[in-house]
């Protein structure tokens, strides 16, 4: 867990120091406004085809400080009926003090000591894209399947192009159909378009912002997020 640790934390490391601190800080940098709306337009127009129940036990998973888990006390949910898993010791301390009654763990989301079949929803924001080793990203995919009730949903808002970049490996549907056994342990709900990929996405958000939506809906190819929902198979 240790070595797992310090990658994650030598990613993001290197990841602001080539970026900038305010890469994604939405009152300093005009480039993050439209593509944090489009990000959230994504996840609330994929949860409006679920049966939503805001007693739902959701559990974030890579949550970091609780970012994504914030957008879902927005829509309604508790703070206690909300978890979150990250390696980062420092993060998940974050967390805790920002929402200090939601459930965070500091734990390997590839081992995770949650019970079996336990929360209504599993989540991921932008993790997948970061994992470029195909056995750990199987093992966390696993215990996403695993964690998560019968006929429970899971929820993937991720970036399906990778940009060329080593670092980073796109969370593509083929990618998806292959980590989560979707026609056998799953299967396959929804996807709905979210952010425009970053040099023309910052660029529309910065200068040409009222145009940002109508980019996204003509010319889907330049769409790189999206939010994918399957739905556990029960076993028979």
């Amino acid at each position: 867990m240790a070595t797992i640790e310090k990658q994650t934390e030598e990613w993001y490391k290197e990841y602001y120091l080539k970026k900038g601190k305010d890469r994604n800080d939405i009152l300093t940098n005009p480039g993050v406004l439209f593509q944090t709306l489009a990000y959230q337009k994504s996840i609330i127009t994929a949860l409006r085809t679920l049966p939503i129940r805001r007693n739902w036990k959701v559990l974030d998973v890579g949550c970091g400080g609780g970012g994504s888990l914030l957008q879902f006390l927005g829509f309604g949910f508790t703070q206690s009926s909300l978890y979150g898993i990250d390696i980062i010791p420092e993060r998940i301390q974050e967390g805790k003090e920002r929402f200090p009654n939601v459930n965070f763990t500091c734990g390997d989301a590839s081992q995770m000591n949650y019970y079996s079949d336990y929360f209504d929803m599993v989540m991921e924001s932008t993790m997948f894209i970061q994992l470029t080793d195909d056995n750990f990203s199987q093992r966390i995919a696993d215990e996403m399947l695993r964690v998560t009730k019968p006929s429970g949903y899971i929820m993937l808002i991720d970036w399906r192009y990778s940009y060329g970049h080593s670092e980073y490996k796109s969370l593509s549907r083929r990618r998806i159909n292959k980590l989560f056994k979707v026609g056998m342990k799953s299967k396959f709900c929804c996807c709905k378009y979210g952010s425009l990929i970053p040099p023309i996405g910052r660029l529309m958000s910065s200068y040409f912002s009222a145009f940002y939506f109508v980019v996204q809906s003509f010319f889907p190819f330049l769409v790189g997020q999206t939010t994918t929902v399957l739905q556990k198979v029960p076993e028979k």
